[in-house]
């Protein structure tokens, strides 16, 4: 394993800092402008559109660094201005603002809620005093009564501005599964997570299929160096969201978390690279985890939940909303009737893959099975060589396919 994928995988799973990193863009589909402002150093003055932001007012650029690894922990962009006046400009949009302590008693008069922040080993004000007491002292003497003296206090913080984020922000999760085998779930997922990526929507595709061969090999010839569910294995804690789409490989514009063509016993990083590990737990216990840190870190995750108790069990009923394909033939149908007896107690729709066959009618299997009905999912002449060849993400445009995904946005609420 190379050195460059160590450093990557670092600090993935965070027991302490990291534990509640929301998604900083709106739960939205509508395409991302590229390209962040910023000052010759290299600090952003306006946050990223769409993302959530936190203002920083002075403070030495060693307590900034410390603010910056929060933030980026926290997925939401940090502006730093050098006065109070300066803040005043950037006020509106930002999520929290915090102050460095020498501007304290000048920072109220902006009329929020402000954080008091400092080292908490700074003693350049009064050598008589910790970093952390003179941040406290001076706090309250400017009658703020939120203070983060970093680094200790990096969790609480990284909490704080958990708590400020719009629920309504995260991203959806949808999760795909055949009615049957050989449906086309696994396919149909690859060319969700294609459409929403050719949109520009921060997507990742989770292969829940641990018998399925692993999707990479329908999107590429070659697989591309990152991390795979065997790397979790027995991981125990949280997963940050930043540290795991930085580790992820991505594949035509989107991540894939998938378990691979082989075990790649020889690159798992070792476990002190991804934190504590309990040996008795197996890749998908982290189910939950991944789609926790999945929507504080993508606009969508897509499912390819395959059709084990397990994977339905771990990754199927922490999903917002599910999707059943079924094949337009009687006894894929009448097998699906039981199958979903099988599936969580999350919503539900009904896709049809086609072709749909003289004599059968789409939106009456959806009634016999008693769920909503989206819409067809068309087999195009070539997929089926685009999946043996590694190039099923060029299909993702289809006009069809398409008219298919902006059906189930519309369904999440999202949507163009």
């Amino acid at each position: 394993m190379s050195r460059d994928y160590e450093v990557m995988t670092h600090s993935l799973v965070d027991t302490e800092a990291r534990r509640t990193v929301p998604n900083a863009r709106r739960r939205g589909f509508a395409p991302r402008k590229s390209g962040e402002v910023g000052l010759p150093s290299g600090v952003p003055t306006t946050a990223a559109p769409g993302r959530s932001s936190v203002l920083l007012i002075g403070g030495s650029p060693r307590l900034h660094d410390e603010v910056a690894r929060v933030a980026a922990a926290a997925a939401v962009d940090l502006i730093r201005v050098d006065s109070v006046p300066a803040a005043a400009a950037a006020l509106a949009g930002a999520t929290a603002v915090l102050v460095a302590s020498e501007y304290a008693a000048q920072a109220t008069v902006l009329g929020r809620r402000l954080v008091a922040v400092g080292l908490s080993a700074s003693v350049e004000f009064d050598p008589s005093l910790t970093g952390s007491a003179r941040l406290w002292r001076e706090a309250s003497s400017a009658g703020i009564d939120r203070v983060a003296a970093l680094p200790e206090g990096a969790e609480w913080l990284a909490g704080y501005l958990g708590r400020l984020q719009d629920p309504a922000a995260l991203g959806p999760v949808v999760g795909v599964v055949g009615g049957c085998g050989g449906a086309g779930a696994s396919t149909l997922a690859v060319l969700l997570a294609s459409w929403a990526a050719r949109r520009d929507v921060r997507t990742l595709l989770v292969d829940g299929d641990e018998w399925g061969g692993g999707l990479e090999l329908a999107l590429a010839e070659d697989p591309v160096e990152g991390l795979r569910w065997a790397d979790l294995s027995g991981a125990r804690g949280d997963l940050n969201p930043a540290q795991l789409a930085a580790a992820l490989p991505v594949y035509a514009g989107f991540s894939l978390l998938s378990w691979g063509a082989a075990a790649r016993e020889s690159e798992s990083p070792p476990a002190s690279a991804l934190g504590a590990r309990d040996s008795a737990a197996g890749p998908l216990d982290q189910g939950r985890e991944v789609l926790v840190a999945a929507r504080r870190g993508y606009e969508l995750t897509v499912v390819d939940l395959g059709r084990t108790s397990q994977a339905l069990t771990s990754l199927g009923q922490f999903c917002d909303h599910l999707v059943l394909v079924v094949p337009a033939k009687i006894r894929p149908a009448v097998a699906s009737m039981q199958f979903r007896l099988q599936l969580p107690l999350v919503p539900l729709s009904l896709v049809v893959r086609g072709p749909v066959r003289e004599g059968l009618d789409a939106e009456l299997i959806g009634q016999a099975l008693n769920i909503p009905f989206l819409g067809t999912f068309p087999w195009r002449r070539g997929l089926a060589t685009a999946i043996e060849t590694g190039r099923l993400t060029e299909r993702g445009g289809d006009r069809k396919v398409g008219q298919l995904c902006d059906a189930l946005m519309a369904r999440l609420g999202g949507g163009p």
